[in-house]
């Protein structure tokens, strides 16, 4: 019998929508990841967000901490209130990839992870937000 490796994609959601306590400032969630990041505009969030997913998978491959799904980052859905956001969002043409370096990386493990932005022009609606 022959084994058969093979390499899946799998790209992370992120949505992008106006800070409701700072004006002027952008938060980017990772739906997937539930990772959070700040920015002046919404390129300036996503930007974040590679980077602290890059500084998250960085860590964890070079210690070889791989998480229950095989992945170097764990998957931790956002709460519902963003996903909601998805509804009535954009897609954005804002395109990022968060890549780890290969010396770091896990053997055979993916080193790089395609993001796709949606923009809402409305935060979610959290229920303990006043």
């Amino acid at each position: 019998m022959t084994a058969v490796q093979f390499a899946i994609e799998f790209p992370l959601r992120v949505v992008v929508y106006p800070a409701r306590d700072i004006k002027g400032q952008w938060i980017a969630h990772g739906l997937e990841t539930d990772i959070v990041t700040q920015g002046d505009s919404p390129e300036h969030a996503m930007e974040m967000m590679a980077d602290a997913l890059k500084t998250t998978i960085d860590y964890a491959a070079r210690r070889q901490l791989i998480g229950a799904q095989g992945l170097p980052f764990t998957l931790r859905p956002a709460p519902r209130e963003v996903w909601d956001l998805i509804g009535e969002s954009v897609p954005s043409g804002v395109r990022a990839r968060a890549t780890i370096s290969r010396k770091s990386a896990v053997k055979d493990a993916p080193t790089s992870w395609p993001m796709y932005t949606f923009v809402s022009k409305k935060s979610p609606a959290f229920a303990d937000a006043g």
